[in-house]
């Protein structure tokens, strides 16, 4: 191979050298050229979410850059990645060196792991998961050197609380707040993710954080409603109108109904057969567990149990019908 320095200095160059390099020089130019190449494949693209979004995934996360909303979706569908989505689209406010933080709350410890993977596998933010105790947390020096690591926080509800009472972490430096299982957001609930909208999501903050909430369930609960939930967080509640947009991607369950009878309050009917015969062997259990068991607290432990599930099988029994409580049992 004849190289351009080659082909000048034989059509006639400096006089007072060869401009042709040595077969050392050529060979080291090559390798070189070869090294900035490998670099350049070893080189990992930037991670884009919207390349596998689904049409209804991304017209949520363009609802959700406007206002705060609420997602409500079947499990399956898709609803954290348009939490991922989101996130992406905020990066500009997100990513180093902003000081503004992403925080994604998951109500346990099983989905605080699970949702942070997600993320880390789905974008190229850096990622902190939080769901115990720490003693080098414990402090203000200690959050404020996580913030700097850190551009994504994925927590359990009650660490953020903690934080938010201490001033470790300030609603104002939190530009997106995510809800995962956001159900348990109601107005007369005392869970973390009511106290933290309650407590520190006020309108005299100088700045407060785009909220989004996510949710299979968005009634689960006692006395739990979808205005509660709106009025809460501060948000709106929506859904996929097209349904058969959704099951291109989801199988939707296929409904079986039962019916049956009221129950009748006479000593020959089932229902009353099998709660004395359920009531009996509560009974029977709780005997034989006084007679062998010497740890008192063991043992109120078990009776507790036991009358809960006692309990649960007759609720089930009354309202489900026999072939409700029999499939309970299991």
């Amino acid at each position: 191979m004849v190289t351009t320095a080659a082909i000048t200095a034989m059509e006639g160059g400096d006089s007072g050298g060869s401009l042709v390099p040595s077969i050392e020089e050529q060979i080291s130019t090559l390798l070189s050229d070869g090294d900035q190449e490998s670099a350049g494949e070893v080189e990992n693209p930037e991670k884009d979410p919207r390349k596998i979004a689904r049409k209804y995934q991304t017209d949520f996360c363009k609802k959700a850059l406007g206002e705060n909303i609420i997602v409500y979706l079947e499990t399956g569908c898709g609803k954290t990645h348009i939490a991922v989505l989101l996130m992406y689209e905020m990066r500009n406010l997100i990513k180093k060196p902003q000081k503004h933080i992403c925080v994604f709350l998951a109500p346990t410890v099983a989905l605080v792991q699970q949702q942070a993977k997600v993320i880390q596998d789905s974008t190229d933010f850096k990622v902190g998961m939080y769901c115990g105790s720490s003693k080098r947390l414990r402090t203000h020096h200690g959050w404020e050197k996580e913030r700097e690591k850190y551009e994504v926080f994925v927590m359990t509800p009650q660490i953020l609380l903690g934080k938010l009472c201490h001033s470790f972490i300030k609603i104002e430096l939190i530009a997106l707040l995510i809800f995962d299982e956001c159900h348990y957001v109601q107005l007369e609930s005392d869970h973390p993710y009511a106290q933290i909208m309650k407590v520190f999501y006020k309108n005299d903050v100088t700045k407060l954080p785009r909220v989004f909430g996510m949710t299979a369930s968005p009634k689960l609960g006692k006395g739990a409603s979808i205005n509660s939930l709106e009025t809460l967080l501060h948000a709106k509640v929506y859904s996929v109108e097209d349904k058969e947009e959704l099951e291109q991607f989801v199988a939707s369950p296929q409904v079986k109904i039962y019916d049956y009878g009221p129950a009748l309050n006479n000593s020959s009917c089932p229902h009353t057969t099998y709660s004395r015969n359920l009531e009996d062997i509560k009974r029977k259990y709780v005997s034989t567990l006084s007679r062998k068991t010497d740890d008192h607290g063991s043992l109120k432990s078990t009776k507790k149990i036991l009358r809960r599930m006692h309990d649960s099988l007759i609720f089930c029994l009354e309202n489900f019908g026999l072939w409700g409580a029999f499939q309970v049992s299991y």
